[in-house]
């Protein structure tokens, strides 16, 4: 089920970072606006002020507000389209959470909390812009990103096939509180990232619930730390993740299984080469088959 969101968060996420206005600086000042000869220039406000958009004219808290709204009806149109909401009454989901006889090994747990914190983190770009001061835009998109999933798990609820999951909940929550973790703290987030990275493991199954083709990771850089900015390691990471295989498909046996691995840095190369938006959006998406990987299963 995660995987649907997930796809939203993508989507979002790459919007928002690849937006040339999310990262234009404004500056306002009571000055008046003068010519070269020191002279106040007369400003038609009425005439500036019908040349913008309605967008543009409304203020931050209702750009924001808009904003959470707008993303939750497009699940939720989509839902009635795609997902079967409204074929069931309440209807609650006992998927468990990491073990064997969960619904998928665990996996769309991992996805819900790399969701919820790739929107927490994609929406606190959006509402700097919007003209809230860092540590209010986290905490506000923390809160709209955990909203907009507590909404789909109610709509699920009404579904037949899917069902409210408690569980996934639990790593909304956690997924939000770490996105604004991480806002508080530079120095953890120049350490760590939280990705995840899709390959061709098995045949294609269906786009929102292919967790065969999916690991999860926490990503710990070397170039977070000071000590290896003038040495060849501030270009490595080292990757512990977690994935699950065959709950979503008959082509393969059940398993649960972590890892580890190395990878180069992509994101920090593309950064210095001018880059930025792209490295930045490799903060949450592994570039597909550049970490090499040991595996220890756990079935």
């Amino acid at each position: 089920m995660n995987l649907k969101l997930m796809l939203c968060s993508v989507i979002l996420l790459c919007v928002m970072i690849t937006s040339p206005g999310l990262i234009t600086v404004y500056a306002q000042t009571g000055d008046p606006v003068v010519n070269a000869a020191g002279e106040p220039i007369m400003i038609d406000t009425a005439e500036e002020t019908s040349s913008t958009s309605w967008w543009s004219r409304q203020p931050k808290e209702k750009k924001l507000l808009y904003t959470t709204a707008s993303a939750a009806a497009l699940i939720g149109i989509w839902g009635l389209g795609e997902w079967d909401y409204g074929s069931a009454g309440w209807n609650t989901a006992h998927e468990g959470w990491f073990g064997a006889d969960s619904k998928y090994g665990g996996a769309d747990k991992m996805g819900h909390f790399w969701s919820t914190y790739a929107l927490s983190d994609g929406l606190t770009g959006l509402y700097k812009y919007y003209g809230y001061e860092s540590r209010k835009a986290n905490i506000y998109a923390a809160f709209s990103a955990w909203t907009v999933q507590a909404i789909m798990e109610v709509m699920d609820a009404t579904s037949e096939t899917q069902g409210f999951s408690y569980e996934d909940m639990v790593m909304n929550t956690i997924g939000a509180l770490t996105s604004v973790l991480m806002e508080r703290y530079p120095e953890l987030d120049r350490k760590i990232d939280f990705r995840v990275e899709y390959v061709f493991n098995v045949k294609f199954n269906s786009l929102f619930d292919d967790y065969s083709n999916e690991f999860y990771s926490v990503v710990l850089k070397a170039d977070g730390f000071d000590c290896m900015e003038n040495t060849f390691l501030k270009y490595l990471e080292l990757h512990g993740g977690y994935y699950s295989r065959g709950y979503d498909t008959d082509e393969v046996g059940k398993s649960r299984n972590f890892y580890a691995g190395i990878s180069l840095n992509f994101s920090r190369l593309l950064n210095q080469n001018g880059w930025e938006k792209t490295g930045k959006v490799l903060e949450y998406l592994q570039v597909p088959y550049t970490v090499p990987k040991v595996h220890h299963t756990l079935d």
